[in-house]
Order: C-alpha cells, then structure tokens, then sequence
C-alpha cells in the first residue's frame, strides 16, 4: 500500500521516498497549462477548449476545458497511477459513480472525464449515507461485471488469491488469510476485493443529473478488500466537525453491501476488520469494530 503518513490507515502504509517518482511533471503551472495544450490537440481532439490549470503537482496535473468548464484533464506523471485509474473506469463503467470518462492515451498518460464541480456536502447523516452507498457500490461491482471483465479480472478472484502467499507488506500472514476468509464468505469465492479508494470530504461530488460521485478513482486495487474504505469512513465521520458514531457507519455499509448481493453479518465484518488491523498493523480502527 501507499499513501500519506497522517490520516486513518496509519501504521498500514508505507510512504515512497522523496524523489521516488522518475520523470516528475512540472509544478509551474504556465508550463504545465502550454504542455497539456499540446498534448489535447494531439491526443483529445475532440476535447472543448480553452485549457486552463486547474492543479499541478509533482505526480499529477489536472485541467479544466471549456467556458465555462466542461470537462477535466487529468494528467498522470506515474504510469502505475494512470493504468489504475483507467482501470477503476473500467471496472465501475456500469455503477455510476465516477465521472463519465471520455478519452484516454496512453502515450501522454491523460484522461478526460466530465468536470464535476458541484460538491456533495457529507457533514450530516443523509449524504455520508449516499457516500457510503457509493462505496458499497464499488466494494460489490465484481457481482454485476459482464463476462468479459469477469473473465480479465479472474487472476484476482478469491478463489485464485485465496491460498497465495500473503503481500510482503503484510505483517501477519495469518491474519491476512482470515480476513480473505471472512470476506469470501460474505461475497462468495468469485468475488474481486476492489478497495483502497482515496476518500475525503472534497472528493464527494454531485454529477449533472445530481447522482453522487467520487473523483480521482487512481488508488483503486483489485487485491486489499473493502476493509481500508470502510476504516476511513469511520474516521471521517468523526473530523471536520462530524460528529457520526463508528458504529453508525459500520451498520449504514453493511446494509448497503448486503442490499447489493453481500452476506455480511454483524460479527463477521468486526472480525474482518480485526484481522485486516493485526495483518497490516494498522494502529487505530477509529472505534468501526467496537
């Protein structure tokens, strides 16, 4: 796993070194704005102007296109990132719950999506509930794939991973193999644990048809469970002036999984969460478990 050092999942993450990256973008934005110019005319076509930058860090840049905008450019300095934020695209076409994808090179490690800029306030209980559904929606795509992802994504099915030796960044093998126990009893062995969203209050979007969304869908992986997302929303429900019981949260995900084909009882998700703390080392589970 990667991620920020502060934040929920501390003690599970490990944080790339300073300079990690190879090839880092540019952080003037000028500079960044005349390059994604050139790289929208030879690989977005289509895609409405003006350009104009929206951020630009070292890893990623992103863009705004249209005037008003229309839609985001978003460009990525880490090929791993890039793939795997085309592949959350892929694997959630159906579930609505990104922002509609429209384009995507390789070559430039770009994609353009709709721009949403209208947030989606999560402070009280009705719209951390749309948040949570929208993760339980992820959580349980496998089910509702067509045949031919299913098939592409079989390599990580539970039933393939399952018995496989534990990620070298786990701690406790043990635990781990617990944790893809309880969780293939709950899905079934055909399901893939899509996990590790990137959630936060500012990434809560409404899209045009007023639908919630998540944007920047990068960290997706195909292979760490649901747990991760569920620990953040507990955490969430407590900062930024929240005031949401754990246990809430745990009760609100687990319907919203079980509506959508899961069997997750009360006691198995607790255990779950336990084992994916003692696998990982995670160093609090912000009450989810209690």
């Amino acid at each position: 796993m990667s991620t920020t050092l502060a934040g929920p999942l501390v003690g599970a993450t490990r944080v790339r070194p300073d300079g990690w990256l190879a090839t880092p973008l540019t952080t003037d934005p000028s500079q960044a704005e005349a390059q994604a110019r050139s790289l929208v005319h030879r690989h977005h076509p289509v895609a409405p102007g003006p350009v104009r930058c929206l951020t630009t860090r070292y890893r990623t840049a992103t863009f705004t296109l249209g005037a008003p905008p229309r839609r985001l450019l978003k460009r990525h300095g880490d090929e791993a990132a890039y793939l795997g934020e085309v592949l959350a695209y892929q694997l959630l076409e159906g579930e609505r719950v990104l922002p509609e994808l429209h384009s995507a090179s390789d070559i430039s490690r770009t994609l353009m999506v709709d721009f949403l800029h209208e947030p989606a306030a999560i402070e009280h209980e009705d719209g951390f509930e749309e948040l949570i559904a929208a993760v339980a929606a992820i959580h349980t795509a496998s089910a509702r794939w067509p045949q031919h992802v299913t098939e592409t994504m079989s390599p990580w099915r539970l039933a393939t991973t399952s018995d496989a030796p534990a990620p070298a960044w786990v701690r406790d093998p043990v635990a781990w193999r617990e944790l893809l126990r309880l969780t293939a009893d709950a899905h079934g062995d055909d399901h893939v644990p899509l996990g590790h969203l990137d959630l936060k209050a500012d990434h809560c979007r409404r899209r045009s048809d007023g639908r919630f969304a998540l944007i920047d869908a990068e960290t997706l992986r195909p292979d760490l469970t649901g747990l991760p997302d569920l620990i953040t929303l507990a955490y969430l429900g407590q900062v930024e002036g929240r005031a949401l019981r754990p246990r809430w949260v745990r009760q609100a995900y687990r319907r919203h999984n079980n509506d959508l084909g899961a069997q997750w009882s009360d006691d198995g998700l607790v255990r779950a969460l336990t084992a994916f703390a003692t696998a990982t080392g995670l160093t609090s589970l912000h009450g989810v478990a209690q």
